[in-house]
């Protein structure tokens, strides 16, 4: 599976997606019906990555990253512009990396519940963190 995600996402190689482009890309979120909750968590996913405050493999970095772009260029296989059906081959992309990256995207999960437990027991002890 990773030869075929890979040889699709070789186009957007080179890329960066910036700060600018993960708003957007949460924006366009809701178009996405079903897939919009694996979308929003894999633009948190390359967010924290990017900010270093998740580590992960730069292979996974790239292809998710090219998911985020494919979702947030309007055209593609079939243009976003197309009312109704636009967004039919971005939400079927990423329900495919949301399969077949699971792994990667549940021990981010993890790594999410585990830093909100933290982040709930300073409260509740009165510490203050400074960034």
């Amino acid at each position: 599976m990773d030869k075929l995600i890979i040889k699709f996402f070789k186009k957007f190689q080179g890329k960066k997606i910036s700060s600018q482009d993960l708003k957007l890309a949460l924006k366009k979120a809701m178009n996405l019906g079903a897939s919009a909750e694996d979308f929003l968590l894999i633009v948190n996913l390359v967010k924290d990555a990017k900010n270093k405050k998740y580590k992960l493999d730069k292979k996974y970095l790239l292809i998710l990253s090219a998911a985020i772009i494919y979702v947030i260029v309007p055209i593609d296989a079939v243009s976003d512009l197309i009312p109704g059906v636009g967004w039919i081959d971005d939400a079927t992309l990423i329900g495919y990396v949301a399969r077949g990256y699971g792994e990667v995207l549940r021990d981010y999960k993890d790594f999410c519940k585990n830093r909100s437990q933290e982040n709930s027991n300073i409260k509740r002890e009165g510490n203050i963190t400074l960034s």
